[in-house]
């Protein structure tokens, strides 16, 4: 079993030293010193001319249009969350096509920041041993590999005078095929991870995690936890759930969660669920772990399914990971609570708490 930090749940950073086995950690302050200041590239996602061709081959020109207005749209979206969120580059960021990006001379100035889908072994390779995004779900109609249950789709970062080289950070997305709200989220936490790290290099590398997440709960109890219904553990009852979760929180409809997302509305955090680490998950399926993001900054305010992270005494083993179903599990609500001290697993009734919904 991997060891997977508390925050690590959201977080690849992968060394050559972990690469063969995907592992979650931190990422270490020289890296993103060495990235810090440089010229960001975005690599610019473009059709591949195989896939247009294979679809031509079938006389498929709906799909021809829904392929390359994908990728625009993945482009935009891309660009958009970058804009609203990324900050912790400092410099200048520009866009470019991975073949724009292969003529840049002046590797030492640039750091590239890009979008992948990838399975267990891609993980340890570079972007240019595997790059792209499988765009929309009927793209296995013409792909290579058939089988997408061992896939997730993350950014990373790469230093260009290392490009060859597996990234010294990747993050996954909850979506295979991400959308606007995806990549807001995704930027937003990334940025706010990155930013701890540097202003807390000195901090134990084996606490920082655990101290992130004990400074950033408290927040939690001034926000309303928006929980999908669809994600929902659908054993759950109300009654139930007020019993758990003694907070503020809402049940919501996915589009209800996306637009809090995407207007940045600060009185939310939400409940997301996220693949985690795919060797260990049964069938080579992907594992996902349950965390809660606040949208007003993007730093992570309780996290669930990592085996490492500190038990609530009451709620001992905190290994949540929900195998092959992304869902909201009552372990992860408990754990979400876990240094408030409010959360009840005994029986009683907390519904009446302030701020219930």
């Amino acid at each position: 079993m991997n060891k997977l930090k508390l925050f690590s749940a959201v977080i690849i950073s992968l060394t050559l030293a972990t690469a063969s086995k995907a592992q979650f950690d931190y990422v270490k302050p020289d890296d993103i010193d060495q990235f810090h200041g440089r010229t960001l590239v975005v690599i610019v996602e473009k059709p591949a001319d195989d896939i247009t061709e294979k679809l031509n081959k079938k006389h498929k020109t709906s799909d021809v249009d829904g392929y390359k207005n994908a990728i625009d749209a993945a482009n935009k979206n891309f660009a958009d969350a970058i804009a609203q969120y990324w900050k912790v580059s400092g410099g200048e960021v520009q866009y470019k096509t991975l073949d724009e990006v292969n003529d840049i001379e002046d590797k030492k100035n640039y750091a590239v920041l890009f979008c992948r889908s990838v399975d267990q072994g891609d993980l340890s390779t570079s972007y240019q041993a595997k790059n792209g995004i499988m765009w929309w779900p009927d793209f296995k109609e013409v792909a290579h590999d058939k089988d997408f249950s061992g896939k997730m789709t993350v950014i990373g970062l790469s230093l260009l005078d290392k490009f060859n080289k597996p990234p010294f950070y990747q993050f996954p997305l909850p979506d295979l095929y991400p959308s606007k709200e995806d990549f807001k989220y995704a930027l937003n936490a990334a940025d706010n991870y990155l930013s701890y790290r540097i202003n807390h290099r000195n901090d134990s590398p084996k606490k920082i995690d655990e101290q992130m997440l004990q400074e950033n709960q408290p927040t939690l109890k001034d926000k309303t936890l928006l929980l999908r219904r669809d994600l929902l553990d659908k054993k759950l009852t109300k009654a139930q759930l007020d019993k758990i979760y003694p907070l503020p929180y809402m049940i919501a409809g996915i589009d209800t969660v996306n637009n809090a997302i995407d207007s940045a509305d600060t009185k939310y955090a939400v409940a997301m669920v996220v693949p985690c680490d795919l060797e260990v998950a049964p069938n080579g399926g992907i594992q996902y772990a349950q965390y809660v993001y606040n949208i007003e900054d993007g730093s992570i305010l309780a996290s669930s399914g990592v085996p490492d992270m500190p038990s609530n005494p009451k709620n001992a083993n905190a290994n949540n990971v929900s195998a092959n179903k992304p869902i909201i599990t009552k372990r992860a609500l408990l754990d979400f609570c876990m240094y408030n001290g409010d959360s009840d697993d005994s029986g009683s009734d907390n519904s009446k708490k302030k701020g219930r919904k």
